[in-house]
């Protein structure tokens, strides 16, 4: 179970590039895993729901793919959301991968906490402390700092609907202890400056990885 990532993104001079986009979603799962493979026994043993929404969204990372969507309806509908980030000073965007051609890291310190809670780290040793979506105020996530950390309001089940954890599915089966852990794609987003519409590039898998027991 990796604990960061290394994302180099492209070189992108279109005009109707505005950002990178991340997306996520939280799994509750009764399996503590260190390490896996993406094969399906893998997948379904964390969440099958883990299994299911890899399996759809594989047609849309696929290189073959050459129909346009929108990816950010396409996320949303899987229950998947925009990554944020929280700056030092507290201010909170998704909106700040914005310079093509840089390595960003995605951290997820399994010793992690309040204080120290996954981040992304870029350029010049900046760091942003990754944030859950609220779905532009649809959903209240619990707990109310929003950073990804497996806490009992997180993964418990009556915090795990369409009003408070949104962002997260709940387990299979039974088991003394949650675990949690989350999956990521990243796409180039744009505006297409004749229609105004939003455009994306094809969405990549950027990984899983195990949020830290707090």
């Amino acid at each position: 179970m990796n604990e960061q990532v290394t994302i180099s993104l492209p070189s992108v001079s279109s005009s109707d590039f505005t950002h990178f986009a991340l997306y996520y979603r939280i799994y509750i799962s009764y399996s503590n895993r260190t390490g896996f493979s993406l094969s399906a026994n893998d997948l379904r043993e964390i969440n099958p729901a883990l299994y299911t929404d890899y399996t759809y969204l594989s047609s849309y990372t696929s290189t073959s793919n050459t129909t346009t969507v929108n990816i950010a309806s396409v996320m949303t509908n899987r229950n998947y959301q925009p990554l944020y980030f929280e700056d030092s000073s507290g201010g909170i965007s998704s909106g700040v991968l914005t310079t093509p051609g840089i390595q960003i890291q995605l951290h997820f310190p399994q010793s992690g906490d309040i204080n120290n809670p996954p981040y992304l780290s870029l350029p010049g040793n900046a760091r942003m402390k990754l944030k859950r979506s609220n779905g532009d105020g649809a959903f209240s996530p619990l707990p109310a700092h929003r950073y990804f950390l497996n806490t009992v309001d997180l993964n418990s089940d009556g915090n795990i609907n369409t009003t408070v954890n949104a962002d997260v599915a709940a387990p299979s089966g039974s088991g003394a202890t949650r675990y949690a852990y989350v999956a990521m794609y990243i796409a180039t987003a744009g505006i297409n400056e004749q229609a105004y519409t939003p455009i994306f590039s094809i969405p990549s898998f950027v990984g899983i990885f195990s949020l830290p027991n707090n």
